[in-house]
């Protein structure tokens, strides 16, 4: 594969990157660049992107296509976090940068960076068989992910970066003494929030971002390679506490002249140590661990791995399931149903295939509308399936980008009660592309839904057979079904109208 690039256009910097694939998942840098934007400064403050940085904005991205050009980039990645997602002109920002440039950045979520983010730090250190708590700070945001064995489990973005606690700091005027107790006082009302009742203590408390970095390669931080994972770093929580208490009584001048810093590194030092020490407090964790990869690898990452497109896939679609049961279990869904109905719709979806021709992004949507269906029991029985289309609407699935939660709801929404119409003003919203997808795979939940109607598992098994142009489902049981029998031929209506064939049900009783 031919050279690559990464564009992170973070609250605090934007941030480029060139890099030569040396395997599968591994690449040697050819060139990083950081522009110190500071759009973040401007969003927290007025809403609004100013012209003046605008205008650097687009002066960066023409050097970034020269570049591009240089070194002969075919494939460039370009994202764009918590500073864009908020700002006002936003897209009028992003449609001036394509223009200058050619080059497109796409908006991320904060469930989207977290699980970017987690792929680089699993390229440095080995989550497989731990449990760990990702820590990534930026300028607008802090994303806070659980990994356990691998997998994203819970993935949260809190609007408290490092640029945005500036103001808390402005409020202080010239006293750095009233500017650290301030932060201490406003990162405890944080800390109240993110505590969980009963969260479970992570093995391994993982930093990333370039402040974290910067930390770490502070004398005073006593920061040294981690025997078992090059590249990595590690030091005592108890350093970082020492140094937040050193950096409150300092003023930004005094930073730069005593450490080195960067002027807009020296300003947002001190909320960073901040956060970082509240949360490896809140997990009670006694060092830090910094495996120095940022978001930008994570896109690498990601772009490499789509090659692979087979395991790619199976990839996301595992992370996707991880976060469906979380969600589950948040809001107490029964999961033996939702697991079998989850079942039985992907192998409706794999038997009928000549049917509906639909692809692997269908049948996931499929997937998560069926484990999740159930979810608005939480708010009410009563028009669940209106709660459910809201709740996963609104739901961070890790891997799962927000427009495709969006249909999944909607498949969920229609699982049962009343079909599309053109009265249903959010799905008349959808493309009519997505429209049709939501028919075909809803008629598919439905029945899926039926064959386990009592919510005690008794289908086993299912076998799709098309003769005489229409549909024989035949399912294994060792009970008669006759809840499922009866459930089925009410919900079956909506396949027969949507494919134009009929569809029947054999139970066959098993010993």
């Amino acid at each position: 594969m031919s050279t690559l690039a990464a564009i992170d256009m973070g609250s605090n910097a934007i941030r480029f990157y060139v890099v030569e694939p040396t395997g599968p998942s591994t690449y040697r840098v050819i060139d990083n660049i950081r522009e110190p934007i500071r759009l973040g400064g401007d969003v927290f403050i007025s809403g609004t992107i100013r012209p003046e940085n605008i205008r650097k904005a687009e002066e960066a991205f023409r050097r970034f296509r020269q570049t591009l050009q240089r070194y002969q980039v075919k494939t460039v990645r370009a994202v764009a976090t918590a500073s864009i997602r908020e700002a006002a002109n936003g897209e009028q920002v992003l449609d001036r940068l394509e223009k200058a440039s050619g080059i497109r950045v796409e908006v991320i979520a904060g469930d989207e960076e977290a699980r970017l983010v987690a792929l680089a730090v699993g390229s440095r250190i080995p989550l497989k068989k731990k449990n760990a708590l990702i820590v990534d700070l930026g300028g607008g945001s802090v994303e806070v992910s659980r990994v356990e064995n691998g997998r994203i489990t819970l993935a949260e973005s809190h609007n408290f970066g490092a640029v945005r606690l500036l103001d808390v700091l402005s409020s202080a005027g010239d006293d750095p003494a009233r500017g650290g107790a301030l932060l201490r006082d406003y990162m405890e009302v944080m800390g109240r929030k993110l505590r969980r009742k009963g969260a479970e203590k992570a093995e391994l408390f993982i930093a990333t971002g370039g402040n974290m970095e910067t930390i770490a390669s502070l004398p005073d931080i006593g920061a040294v390679p981690h025997p078992a994972w090059p590249g990595t770093l590690v030091f005592k929580t108890a350093k970082l506490r020492l140094m937040m208490e050193a950096l409150s009584g300092m003023t930004v001048k005094a930073r730069i002249s005593k450490y080195g810093l960067r002027e807009d590194r020296a300003d947002v030092i001190l909320p960073a140590c901040f956060v970082y020490h509240m949360l490896a407090k809140l997990n009670g964790s006694t060092e830090i661990l910094v495996p120095r990869v940022s978001l930008k690898d994570g896109l690498i990452l990601d772009t490499l791995a789509r090659t692979r497109t087979v395991e790619h896939s199976d990839d996301l679609r595992a992370q996707v399931m991880v976060s469906c049961r979380e969600l589950c279990d948040r809001f107490k869904v029964d999961r033996l149903h939702s697991e079998k109905v989850a079942l039985l719709a992907a192998r409706l979806f794999d038997g009928t295939a000549t049917i509906h021709k639909m692809g692997a992004t269908e049948r996931l949507r499929l997937e998560v509308a069926a484990m999740l269906h159930d979810i608005g029991y939480f708010i009410s029985i009563q028009k669940h399936h209106k709660h459910s289309f809201y709740i996963i609407s609104n739901a961070e699935i890790v891997g799962l980008p927000p427009a495709e939660r969006v249909v999944a709801a909607h498949v969920a929404r229609y699982h049962r009660k009343a079909l599309p119409k053109k009265e249903h003003a959010e799905f008349e919203g959808l493309p009519k592309k997505e429209r049709t997808s939501v028919r075909r795979l809803a008629a598919l939940l439905r029945l899926a839904d039926a064959l386990d109607k009592e919510h005690l598992g008794a289908i086993r098994g299912i076998d799709c057979k098309m003769a005489e142009g229409a549909l024989r489902i035949v399912a294994a049981s060792r009970k008669s079904c006759r809840l499922e029998t009866l459930g089925f031929e009410r919900n079956a209506q909506m396949f027969r109208e949507v494919f134009g064939i009929d569809v029947t049900l054999e139970i066959r009783q098993e010993a």
